[in-house]
């Protein structure tokens, strides 16, 4: 079944930027998940397959794959490696079966939380993920409660933006915890700094139907 969405022409920028972001994420992934299958989906063809497997057989392929490996498993502010506990399963995934279990989307804490935490004791993989989650806990527990003059949903008290303050921003496209999502939260965090000027948006759209309305009874009333 097909969905239609629809939203402000002023947003148009931002979901563009999104959906490119979110795009090339899921192709990336799932030609990482085909080299590693080594079986050729049927919409490939086999000329296709075989120039694949030619590129991902050569040296500067080669070179890049193990550099990426070095840098992942690299030492990350004198707390070791940088370590998950969710396997190949890909972060898309792990956000669905969290809103799905939540009955709402999900907070990035609790993605770090999902993908970071052992499954059998629920203590943290590493020193850096226990930190991570600490420095968030007080960043948030810093800002004033609602309705003391702040807005939780504003760009400002987002969530996203306060767990991304915790662990240092954005490298090399990616946040810590969060894998590839980070453009997905971001965007949701700009979805929230907008509801002020979406809220107007919304007034002005009901003034100008009641307006519509007005008029297309005029007119009636005149043709009568």
């Amino acid at each position: 079944m097909s969905k239609d969405f629809c939203w402000l022409p002023q947003h148009n920028d931002k979901i563009r930027k999104n959906y490119k972001k979110c795009g090339s994420t899921r192709i990336r992934d799932m030609f990482t998940d085909i080299r590693k299958s080594s079986e050729r989906p049927l919409w490939i063809g086999e000329s296709v397959w075989a120039e694949l497997n030619i590129a991902w057989g050569s040296p500067e392929y080669t070179r890049r794959r193990d550099q990426n490996r070095q840098n992942r498993a690299s030492d990350v502010g004198g707390m070791g490696s940088s370590l998950h506990t969710r396997g190949y399963v890909p972060h898309t995934k792990h956000i669905r079966c969290l809103k799905a279990v939540l009955g709402r989307e999900s907070k990035p804490v609790k993605l770090h939380s999902r993908t970071h935490k052992r499954h059998e004791d629920q203590q943290w993989v590493d020193e850096r993920a226990r930190k991570a989650y600490e420095e968030y806990t007080r960043l948030r527990e810093s800002l004033p409660a609602e309705g003391e003059g702040s807005s939780i949903g504003s760009a400002e008290y987002s969530e996203y933006r306060i767990w991304s303050q915790a662990v240092g921003g954005m490298q090399h496209g990616r946040v810590y915890g969060l894998g590839s999502q980070a453009h997905a939260y971001e965007g949701q965090s700009s979805s929230g700094s907008s509801f002020t000027s979406s809220s107007q948006d919304s007034a002005f759209g009901q003034q100008i139907v009641a307006l519509t309305a007005e008029l297309e009874h005029i007119r009636k009333a005149q043709a009568n």
